[in-house]
């Protein structure tokens, strides 16, 4: 978050406002010991497998903990939300997919987020939408259009995230040759003309 000094109707007047994506600061790889793995990019020793076994455990324990804290439960079978909220969870888990081969194969816990989000948004503008067929209702209509274009900001924006969390993931795995290394620390002098 940043200040900022408002413009338009509201010039002068600082604002609180969220660093667009070009703006946020720059992702700090993770620290955690690095993994051994053969040239061939197989994993190299138990140790290896065990801590990416772990990992996959963690990570399905943060899926069940971000569902629960997404308030994502059970419908009732008389709620008439509930066969959009179930296009919903399969359009969020086929996009999770999609944007994981997109981004080195995995997804962090903000991405993800970000398409739960979009993937109700998408589910509530569906509904909205047969609201509105029904009614005729121009204000219906409208909600939906706007939770439409809501999901697809969204579902950029998680693609965003994504892909720069990839790409944080590959220069943290990248290995580093040692004569590179003294050759960009090591200053060189210019020849004499």
């Amino acid at each position: 978050m940043t200040l900022r000094t408002g413009h338009g109707n509201g010039k002068g007047v600082p604002r609180i406002e969220v660093l667009p994506l070009d703006e946020q600061p720059a992702i700090i790889p993770d620290e955690a010991e690095p993994l051994n793995r053969r040239q061939d990019g197989t994993i190299a020793d138990s140790a290896t497998a065990k801590a990416l076994g772990a990992k996959g455990g963690l990570a399905r324990v943060a899926r069940a903990r971000l569902a629960s804290a997404l308030g994502i439960g059970e419908l009732a079978d008389s709620c008439e939300f509930k066969p959009y909220r179930a296009m919903a969870d399969e359009f969020v888990k086929y996009h999770l997919q999609n944007l994981a081969a997109q981004c080195g194969g995995d997804i962090g816990a903000g991405p993800s987020s970000i398409v739960a989000s979009a993937g109700l948004q998408l589910a509530a503008s569906r509904f909205l939408g047969d609201k509105a067929a029904q009614s005729g209702d121009p204000k219906l209509f409208h909600q939906m259009s706007v939770l439409a274009n809501d999901s697809r900001q969204n579902l950029l924006a998680a693609m965003e995230l994504g892909i720069r969390e990839a790409a944080a993931r590959k220069a943290a795995r990248a290995p580093v040759n040692p004569l590179d290394a003294w050759m960009a620390a090591t200053p060189v002098d210019e020849p004499k003309k």
